[in-house]
């Protein structure tokens, strides 16, 4: 792999990696230097890395940075979600008091997803946050389709699960 290749790869994947960082909580600086560590590494692997799965591999290198970085810290980081996606997957929007109950459910959503095995909390943000595609998902992730159409039906299960667990009380 050339370095014409990195930089085209870096110029449109980087967006959504930084974006997908600040959705997980980090600040801007955090999601920068995070991008930052993961592309040397890119440099520093650059020959070893298959060209088809480079993307995928940059993405995993990223959330390992950005899981590392949480450890060193020891801090926990609260997502910053759009909630109005997730709260799609709990509530119908047919109700005017739909804005309120969004308002005080949007901090339960938060700690179900922090909640989650990583693997759904990552699926549900890149699918109902993010809006991407299964496809773009699969690729991103080094998944067939198939697979993050199942591990997404599991985790809004799960998501719907607690959700229901915790307010149904």
């Amino acid at each position: 792999m050339n370095n014409d290749i990195l930089i085209e790869l870096y110029k449109s994947k980087s967006k959504m990696i930084y974006r997908y960082l600040i959705k997980r909580g980090c600040s801007k600086e955090e999601a920068e230097d995070i991008m930052q560590d993961s592309f040397v590494k890119a440099i520093e692997y650059i020959d070893i890395v298959d060209i088809q799965k480079f993307h995928s591999w940059l993405f995993t290198v990223s959330i390992n940075n950005y899981n590392n970085y949480i450890k060193r810290k020891n801090i926990i980081k609260e997502i910053n979600l759009e909630d109005k996606f997730f709260y799609n997957i709990v509530k119908d929007k047919n109700n005017v008091e739909e804005t309120i109950i969004q308002e005080v459910d949007s901090i339960k959503i938060k700690e179900i997803l922090n909640n989650l095995k990583e693997i759904y909390k990552t699926l549900l943000i890149l699918k109902y946050d993010m809006d991407l595609s299964y496809k773009e998902i699969g690729e991103i992730l080094d998944m067939k389709e198939n697979t993050v159409k199942i591990y997404l039906y599991r985790a809004r299960n799960k998501f719907k699960k607690i959700w229901r667990d915790k307010n149904e009380k």
